[in-house]
């Protein structure tokens, strides 16, 4: 059995940021990761053909000056000349199979009148709907704006914590104010794998974690056997929860009391004269059977167009590819790659702000056990990487 100092379970930048501040303070750190590569979120495929190369994002797209915790690690890495700017291009609307922006579609006296509560309103204790139907005017709100917020995690977010949705952070001057990394965010997540002396193990599939004698011991559906000190859960909550049963049955109910949403992604790849649909950053088509199209419009390339759509759950191949190609108005045949590929994001409710308070008093004295994720201060990537932080100043506090 393999001993280490600690042991992550997951690889997405959630698990590989926590792992790298453990392999900085000298920790022998081990992460495991249940697919055939890491990144999570953090999923950028390429394609290659007649020697040139093509990538698209399957997760999240875009970083921000305000990722500082995300942006020190980068640099910590070397991999900050990695990072390379988004082209300007519009977000936009699919109304009655035309492309239309954002602004066509408000009522502009409604938002007119509402936007002044944008300066008395608080967010604290109001859902998204409640909050930002008062900011833009409910009818703005209902046939335009909860449409865009709905994108964002691919999910439904009337009822999400108006708070934990977008937040104001203190952003870089030194760094674009929005960017992406040569290769796409998955090469930022294994430079930082591979610059940081940690040992990867992918294709582990942990079932089973016992604690025994002061050691935890990891075992996976392959055979794999690991044995720590530390043990960092980097999961969705409901696989936290279920691995944690037997060695902590409280810590484990509390985890599973939480929802999450599967998010269904698929990218296709397009010659760029193939499609007339003019560049955009995402397409949002209202009521429609995805959330959105996000596409590589923004790093211009001189030979393809990639289109990533995120679509509702519970749908079969031949609606997402009919959709696929009413939408890019091309036939099937024209796409030369399509890849797929299934997040877990948590679905956040009002009150969550009190269930993580339980969460963690229930963790306290529990130094050895650390719990990271998109389902705690929130889903951005920076919000993964705060928590792995502070998860990390516990371990050594």
């Amino acid at each position: 059995m393999m001993q280490n100092d600690v042991v992550v379970v997951g690889g997405g930048i959630s698990g590989l940021s926590l792992a790298f501040y453990c392999v900085q303070a000298g920790m022998k750190t081990t992460l495991l990761e249940k697919n055939h590569t890491i990144g999570g979120s953090f999923a950028s495929p390429e394609y290659s053909a007649n020697g040139k190369k093509f990538w698209m994002e399957l997760g999240a797209h875009t970083c921000y000056s305000s990722y500082q915790n995300l942006l020190d690690i980068v640099e910590e890495c070397g991999l900050k000349d990695w990072i390379i700017p988004r082209a300007k291009v519009p977000f936009t609307l699919l109304v009655d199979g035309k492309i239309k922006s954002i602004v066509s579609q408000l009522n502009i006296l409604e938002l007119l009148v509402s936007v002044p509560n944008l300066f008395t309103l608080k967010k604290t204790g109001l859902s998204v709907s409640s909050y930002y139907s008062k900011i833009v005017g409910e009818g703005n709100y209902r046939d335009v704006v909860s449409h865009f917020f709905n994108a964002v995690p691919s999910q439904v977010t009337d009822d999400f914590p108006a708070d934990m949705m977008f937040k104001s952070r203190e952003k870089r001057k030194d760094v674009l104010k929005n960017y992406t990394f040569k290769h796409g965010l998955q090469s930022v997540a294994r430079g930082i794998s591979a610059k940081s002396g940690l040992n990867v193990f992918t294709n582990q599939d942990v079932n089973s974690v016992q604690y025994k004698d002061g050691l935890y011991e990891i075992r996976s559906a392959g055979g794999g056997e690991y044995s720590a000190k530390n043990l960092v859960l980097a999961t969705p909550s409901s696989v936290a929860s279920r691995l944690l049963k037997e060695i902590n049955p409280d810590l484990s109910i509390h985890l599973g009391q939480l929802k999450a949403a599967e998010v269904d992604s698929v990218g296709v790849i397009v010659r760029k004269d193939t499609v007339k649909l003019k560049e955009v950053a995402a397409i949002i088509s209202p009521n429609d059977v995805f959330f959105s199209v996000v596409s590589r419009d923004t790093v211009p390339d001189d030979n393809y167009r990639g289109f990533v759509f995120h679509f509702k759950p519970g749908l079969d191949d031949k609606t997402k590819k009919s959709r696929i190609t009413e939408v890019l108005g091309v036939g099937f045949s024209k796409i030369e790659h399509t890849e797929a590929k299934k997040n877990i994001v948590p679905t956040l409710r009002l009150g969550h702000h009190q269930w993580l308070e339980k969460n963690d008093a229930l963790l306290k004295g529990k130094k050895n056990l650390l719990l990271t994720g998109n389902y705690f201060g929130g889903m951005a990537i920076e919000d993964c990487v705060s928590r792995s932080k502070s998860e990390f100043a516990r371990l050594k506090g």
